[in-house]
């Protein structure tokens, strides 16, 4: 219920900002929805395990923003991503705020971005096909990144994004995990202004 509600607020507060007049792209009120996604697939005697299965990797991630201020905004992201080999596999899945800055004007073209955030993380794995067991963690994954959106027409842009994660994990049997990913990847964002 609790989720239910948090997502019914941002989506109010999002649309709050569609009520009042944005100049250009970073102006107050205005808006950033953003999608990346990717799918990797490994064979080779480098990447198949012996029963000659493919390594398959997916991710796909959402994130909505509004800017509260010139050159300010706050959002939500979710994601989630899944690797697999055979019978073996982990996925993850994270949901979170985050809070920005950008700098553009009325005459720019693009603008560049820096990001920090928190999310909720959670990872399911199986890592032995013969036991069948799966361990349940779940956690926090903190984060910064930078990037740039260059637009390809008034409200459509490509994004570019490098992003550092630091995650602290803790399974069911209280075992802590905890790991760092740098990711650097391309998107498509949608800008919303008047």
């Amino acid at each position: 219920m609790a989720r239910k509600n948090l997502i019914f607020l941002f989506t109010c507060f999002l649309i709050a900002g569609q009520a009042t007049a944005q100049e250009f792209a970073t102006d107050k009120g205005a808006g950033l929805f953003n999608i990346t996604g990717s799918f990797t697939s490994s064979g080779g005697s480098l990447f198949e395990d012996d029963n000659g299965h493919y390594s398959n990797t997916g991710m796909f991630g959402l994130t909505a923003s509004r800017f509260v201020a010139r050159n300010v905004f706050m959002g939500l992201g979710v994601g989630y991503g899944r690797q697999s080999q055979g019978d073996l596999y982990s996925s993850t899945y994270g949901v979170g705020p985050h809070i920005g800055l950008a700098a553009g004007g009325q005459k720019s073209q693009g603008f560049p971005f820096i990001t920090f955030g928190i999310r909720y993380y959670g990872a399911n794995f199986k890592t032995d096909s013969w036991s069948g067991e799966t361990t349940e963690a779940t956690g926090s994954d903190i984060f910064g990144g930078i990037g740039i959106v260059i637009p390809i027409k008034k409200y459509v842009g490509f994004t570019i994004e490098g992003n550092y994660h630091a995650l602290s994990l803790n399974d069911q049997n209280d075992h802590h995990y905890g790991g760092k990913i740098f990711t650097l990847g391309i998107g498509l964002i949608g800008v919303f202004y008047k």
